[in-house]
């Protein structure tokens, strides 16, 4: 899976599983809720039943061993019978608490029902008391099996929408893997005529300064370090997941230093100036991942900046910061800078993968990176490196 697909499907799948897991519990809580319900009235129903089977047999008894013998024995309950005092004067089994209140209702883990009897001889049996267990095995037992069919539901809605989602993002992945492709042998196309312009133009400038030819030659200098820039960018794009880059403790300074001399032709061709603060800075990184964080930032810092303009580059205390006094961003378009493919400035050109690979290597490495701007007034770069002594 490529990693421009997989955020995206991940978030989908994420949001739409989300979504429909809230939407099975909630299902699944209304569920419950009918099923408790449900027992309740059933049970409520069977004590009253009962108790009318009871009273009906028990009626016509002249003592307590009537009573004892008439009784409709039931697993389910237990059978109490109070005198007018609300004492008790018999139980089907061994005594338990009955707490006093007509009707059918729940006290401690249990139902009650406790309706007034009128025997026909037996005139101090006045209260006839059913007790049966509460419904919380039904409840627990439901509680399971909503578990177990939630659960596997959510399995299978995941499965199901994230096959779906890599097959609807197929064409996706066919077109990234064309593109892909095509700037892999557009480089590889550009390799051979940039390596001839390069030593020829070094090749002139080893000869002696000419004057009829220097201001060519600057320009020129300027056109391919351009071009060397985006080259060096697309082949990091091509290879960075093909290629294993060791990591190594680099004193970051002379780095920056030799990519800012690089640069200055391409400054110097806007009239742009630095001022620079950079001390010693050890980073555990890849040196060529390194190149590429700098260069695309200064070469963005010159890209956008003003004529005559001013770039200011800091580094110390493991901090580096890249200032320029350009257009600036939008802040609406602040959030989307490191996204590939993505520009703020048609006027200036560009593939807008320059801060999308800074910002991968960022995230590789762990640098925490910042971005301030004002639009007209400029924009600065932060990276904190995780320094070694």
């Amino acid at each position: 899976m490529l990693n421009i697909e997989r955020k995206p499907l991940i978030q989908f799948v994420s949001v739409f599983v989300g979504l429909n897991t809230l939407f099975l519990l909630t299902l699944s809580i209304l569920y419950y809720y009918y099923q408790k319900n449900i027992y309740f009235d059933i049970r409520q129903n069977s004590i009253r039943y009962y108790a009318d089977k009871v009273d009906e047999n028990i009626y016509s008894a002249t003592s307590i061993q009537d009573i004892k013998d008439w009784m409709i024995g039931d697993p389910r309950f237990e059978v109490a019978i109070l005198d007018d005092k609300k004492k008790v004067v018999y139980t089907s089994d061994k005594p338990f608490a009955i707490p006093f209140k007509l009707g059918v209702f729940e006290y401690n883990n249990h139902f009650y029902s406790i309706e007034p009897i009128d025997m026909e001889k037996l005139h101090r049996c006045r209260y006839l008391v059913i007790r049966a267990d509460s419904i919380d095995k039904e409840l627990a037992k439901t509680r399971k099996s909503i578990f177990i069919v939630l659960t596997f539901s959510i399995i299978f809605m995941t499965l199901v929408i994230y096959t779906l989602s890599k097959l609807f993002l197929r064409p996706l992945r066919v077109y990234i893997s064309k593109l892909d492709r095509f700037i892999r042998d557009t480089t590889h196309e550009l390799n051979t005529p940039l390596s001839i312009i390069t030593m020829s133009v070094e090749r002139l400038y080893e000869e002696g300064p000419d004057p009829k030819i220097d201001k060519h030659l600057g320009r020129i200098t300027v056109a391919l370090r351009t071009i060397s820039h985006l080259y060096n960018d697309l082949t990091f794009l091509t290879l960075y997941q093909k290629t294993a880059y060791a990591v190594q403790s680099l004193d970051l300074a002379p780095i920056l230093e030799e990519r800012i001399h690089y640069f200055r032709p391409l400054a110097d061709a806007k009239k742009i100036t630095f001022e620079l603060n950079i001390q010693p800075t050890f980073v555990k990184a890849h040196s060529e991942k390194l190149i590429r964080v700098l260069d695309n930032l200064l070469s963005n810092a010159i890209k956008y900046n003003k004529r005559s303009g001013h770039i200011t580059v800091v580094l110390k205390n493991g901090l580096l910061s890249v200032s320029d006094t350009g257009i600036g961003i939008p802040k609406d378009k602040l959030n989307d800078i490191f996204l590939r493919y993505t520009r703020f400035d048609d006027a200036n050109g560009g593939f807008g993968i320059g801060l999308n690979i800074v910002h991968m290597i960022c995230q590789e490495y762990h640098f925490p990176i910042t971005v301030e701007s004002h639009l007209h007034e400029g924009t600065t770069f932060n990276i904190r490196f995780n320094t070694t002594p």
